[in-house]
């Protein structure tokens, strides 16, 4: 689809879009940004069988994952699921919010994530023992970003000891 913007035709993002970018075992695309959303973020994703995300959380980032396809293996504090097409699924900030997921099915999964857009994302990977610190753009175009083993702290902070 084709709108009118300022006097330009320009093309319209779409979550049944095609046109998706492989990455990690698995192809998306990042749709709020190609429709000109500043701070929040809204990714297509297109998740073949065997492929997922790591079980992570974000310190200040809200994310929702709505299923537009398929079945996915959900993994949050509470256990494992399975969530069915059409379902919804919100993670705050913070550890009550972990989350990571698999696609354990034959087919594809495609689901829809919601996001704050705010700098830097800091995610966490408990399973790991992992911090990445990222800048919010697209990952071509970041001005910084690293992840970094907690076991390689040179020092705590607050009381916290960095586990081995």
């Amino acid at each position: 689809m084709r709108r009118y913007a300022e006097g330009e035709l320009i093309a319209v993002p779409s979550i049944h879009t095609d046109e998706l970018r492989e990455e990690d075992g698995y192809r998306r695309s990042r749709l709020a940004e190609l429709a000109g959303a500043e701070h929040l973020g809204l990714t297509v994703y297109e998740l073949p069988a065997g492929s997922g995300m790591p079980y992570h959380y974000h310190l200040q980032r809200e994310e929702l994952m709505v299923v537009l396809s398929g079945v996915i293996a959900l993994r949050t504090p509470g256990g494992w699921e399975h969530v069915p097409e059409g379902e919804v699924r919100a993670f705050p900030r913070g550890e009550r919010g972990a989350h990571g997921f698999e696609n354990r099915g034959d087919g594809l999964v495609r689901l829809l994530m919601f996001s704050e857009q705010n700098a830097p994302n800091v995610s966490v990977y408990p399973d790991a023992n992992q911090v990445g610190i990222y800048d919010v753009a697209a990952p071509g175009e970041r001005r910084f970003g690293g992840l970094f083993n907690l076991g390689d702290a040179v020092s705590d902070y607050g009381g916290a000891k960095p586990e081995a």
